[in-house]
């Protein structure tokens, strides 16, 4: 059974400042993957999910290039808004900038520069299912490093949540994205600079419910130059394995 729709915030307004020797002339969302711009395999992979209401495309940095490119863009079956920072507010500010654009009681946010392989129908039942304030989807890796760890019961309610480097050798990561009641926004004041991941969440879980959803799907961000430059093997193995499932 499919999920009713959501709407969809994109981070997309960072700065990029570790892949600027790399990509200098273009936001990070708009790095060139296989001829395509990094954002079409996300928007792409929300095309699939059906899930989608509309997209609002968080963006400030070379705010202008990702307009202009979305801008009248009639591939996907939902629309694309557009919520500009004059001033760069923060993961969690963008997000409460964002969300007057929004229209669903819940609203998943997703990175500009990560994708992650999770069937979003499956994470909304389960947002539902378990009342959750947030959901944080979240991957074990090994070697979670530069990531930090999520820490969580046997019911997948979050304990901890720590964005810190760790020298853990294997543990559960924030892959980015987050599917929230946009409520718990309403006393954020408007144009205030906050970061979601180090200053909101691990404050909101202490009181409420933030559960983690796990998947096993494949999961890439390209904030370093060394993943950026895999992303294209990323895409081509991950989109190869799509077609085979599919056939």
């Amino acid at each position: 059974m499919k999920s009713e729709k959501i709407d969809i915030i994109i981070l997309a307004g960072g700065l990029g400042t570790r892949l600027k020797g790399t990509i200098p002339d273009l936001p990070k969302a708009l790095s060139p993957i296989r001829g395509r711009p990094f954002l079409d395999y996300v928007l792409d992979a929300l095309e699939e999910s059906n899930v989608v209401k509309n997209v609002v495309l968080a963006v400030g940095h070379m705010a202008d290039q990702i307009i202009e490119t979305y801008t009248n863009q009639h591939e996907y079956n939902f629309g694309i808004l557009f919520s500009r920072e004059e001033t760069l507010l923060g993961t969690g500010g963008a997000i409460n900038r964002a969300l007057q654009y929004a229209t669903t009681d819940s609203v998943m946010v997703l990175n500009g520069d990560s994708y992650v392989d999770a069937d979003l129908n499956d994470v909304v039942a389960f947002h539902r299912e378990k009342n959750a304030s947030m959901t944080i989807i979240v991957k074990k890796i090994k070697n979670p490093g530069r990531y930090g760890l999520v820490r969580f019961d046997d019911n997948h309610r979050i304990a901890s949540f720590d964005e810190k480097q760790t020298s853990a050798t294997e543990g559960y990561i924030n892959t980015g994205i987050y599917l929230l009641k946009r409520e718990i926004f309403n006393n954020i004041e408007e144009n205030k600079i906050l970061s979601l991941e180090k200053e909101f969440i691990p404050l909101f879980i202490r009181n409420n419910g933030v559960y983690a959803f796990t998947t096993q799907g494949k999961f890439i961000d390209i904030g370093l130059p060394e993943t950026y430059l895999v992303a294209e093997k990323f895409f081509k193995e991950a989109l190869g394995h799509k077609s085979k499932t599919a056939q």
